[in-house]
């Protein structure tokens, strides 16, 4: 019975870990989008400086044309000035030489704040120079590693199934049968279970003394009273055992 028991728990084991691939495979368009929407986040933020820069630039251009525009009218105001002969004229002198003026300012001005703003994208493309010219490369090789690595994890899988269906087909037809019963049922797909500190580590029932010393003995398939799983002891356990790992059945 021991052996079988141990079959039992391998199958287990193989089958939590079919069920942890498969999930993570299903999940790989999700997970790749993850990775994609990182970078083009990243892309998206350094265009935007870019952009604000390169905005900034022309806008500081257009100005700077325009302030020397205004220059051009303030002088040509302040020749009409001093060539007017009428009242009339000497005031839309003055007028039009005070507008030429206060247009300067406001323009000058707005120079200052694109080159604020020029700055600062320049400041923070210098701070991100090295992501910028490794984006690209980095986008790939990421993407690459992770193609490699469900590439791994589907040829894992199909390698555990084989090995699962190995492991159901030599187990005695009660067995596999009683197996396939509890895994069914159960949401979970957890039909063996290690008992530790007399309780069941699946439904954290607590187990009867006798129960307990039956398990131990591994002479008979011992069910759960509470969740029906199938019940094994490891000698000195001390921690839940992982996925993909086979614990040894206590002799004693």
């Amino acid at each position: 019975m021991k052996a079988e028991l141990e079959k039992l728990i391998a199958l287990q084991n193989l089958d939590t870990s079919i069920r942890k691939l498969e999930k993570e495979l299903e999940a790989i368009p999700e997970r790749r989008a993850v990775i994609e929407g990182e970078f083009d986040r990243r892309a998206f933020e350094i265009r935007a400086l870019e952009s604000r820069r390169d905005d900034a630039r022309h806008s500081r251009s257009r100005l700077e044309n325009e302030v020397t525009d205004q220059k051009g009218r303030a002088e040509r105001a302040e020749r009409n000035l001093m060539s007017s002969k009428k009242q009339d004229e000497y005031t839309a002198a003055i007028r039009e030489a005070d507008a030429a003026r206060k247009q300067i300012s406001a323009l000058e001005t707005q120079i200052l704040e694109q080159m604020e703003t020029l700055e600062q994208a320049e400041a923070a493309l210098k701070e991100r120079a090295d992501e910028i010219a490794t984006l690209n490369s980095d986008r790939e090789a990421r993407l690459k590693a992770f193609d490699e690595e469900t590439k791994s994890q589907s040829e894992l899988l199909a390698k555990q199934r084989n090995e699962r269906e190995q492991v159901f087909a030599n187990l005695p037809s009660s067995m596999s049968n009683m197996y396939a019963r509890i895994r069914a049922r159960i949401r979970d797909g957890v039909a063996v279970a290690e008992a530790r500190n007399r309780s069941c580590t699946a439904c954290f029932m607590s187990l009867r003394p006798q129960v307990m010393a039956e398990i131990r003995r591994g002479e008979d398939v011992i069910t759960c009273d509470n969740c029906g799983r199938i019940l094994y002891y490891v000698a000195d356990s001390l921690q839940p055992d992982t996925a993909a790992t086979q614990p040894n059945v206590a002799i004693t």
